[in-house]
This record gives C-alpha cells, sequence and structure tokens, in this order.
C-alpha cells in the first residue's frame, strides 16, 4: 500500500469537534468525500497532515481560529433599526437575515430583538473557537489523472 503523495486522490470522512468535543460535523454516516490533494480542495493544513500517511489511516489536526472558521471580530456586531429594515417576518435570535450592505447581499446571523432594534453578527458561528479534525483516509485512487490518460 503506497504512501501518500502530493495529486493522490483519496477519499475522505471528516470529524470535526469543538473544543469541548461537541461535534460539529460527522460525515461518517454517508459517502467519503473525493479530495485531490495539490487541488486547494480542502486546507492546506489537512493536506500537509495527510501526506505520508497510508489509506485506513486516521489523522488528526487542530486548527486554532485564524486557521479555521477566523478570529471573532467584534466590528461585525451591530445594530440595525427596525425602522430601516423591510421585515417580511418578525426575526428571532439565531435567525438569520440576508442584508445588503453597499451593493452586496451579507447573511448574519441574530443575536438580539427589541422593539425597535435587531442585533445581529456578521462572524461564523465558529470564529473564534480552536477546532480539531478527525480526518479518515478510506481510499487513496493515487494519481487518477495520470491513469485516465493512460
Amino acid at each position: 500500500m503506497p504512501e501518500i503523495e502530493e495529486n493522490d486522490t483519496l477519499l475522505l470522512h471528516f470529524v470535526s469537534r469543538r473544543p469541548g468535543g461537541e461535534v460539529l460535523e460527522d460525515s461518517s454516516r454517508g459517502e467519503p468525500q473525493k479530495v485531490t490533494l495539490g487541488k486547494k480542495m480542502i486546507n492546506p493544513a489537512f493536506e500537509q497532515a495527510l501526506l505520508g500517511h497510508l489509506e485506513g489511516d486516521t489523522v488528526c489536526v487542530t486548527l486554532p481560529p485564524e486557521k479555521a472558521y477566523g478570529k471573532y471580530n467584534k466590528r461585525l456586531v451591530f445594530l440595525l433599526r427596525r425602522s430601516k429594515l423591510k421585515l417580511t417576518e418578525e426575526p428571532h435570535v439565531g435567525d438569520f437575515m440576508t442584508i445588503p450592505i453597499k451593493g452586496k447581499r451579507y447573511s448574519l446571523m441574530v443575536t438580539e430583538v427589541t422593539t425597535d432594534k435587531v442585533i445581529v453578527d456578521g462572524n461564523h458561528p465558529y470564529a473564534g473557537e480552536t477546532i480539531s479534525y478527525e480526518i479518515t483516509v478510506v481510499k487513496n485512487l493515487g494519481h487518477e489523472e495520470e491513469k485516465e490518460e493512460a
């Protein structure tokens, strides 16, 4: 069984966890994800961690916030006056609202609702957290492109 190399195509399962162990994502109940190393399909830290491993191995990678979902940015939390919003339904904490800002549309999480304002947060829900991943190599398909050309 060959070691994983750059440009290998792999079938992978991922499990991601928050610092307390809460599972965020577990792909093991579905089909494995097909990934070719070197094509920027997954986080570069995952690619580096997989190199040299074998089919069947599980690799653990822990990413600090800046390499996972980003650092928490307080400037992305802001107040919107209800009178300025064209609400079609009542917002609730935890809902996402799509808001146009300078010609672009952004999805922001509602964190507080009062009679005259809505506070929203543009950070990813896991921003500021260290996330750990278990990546299992289900199958190493090798250099698929070379095989297809032959």
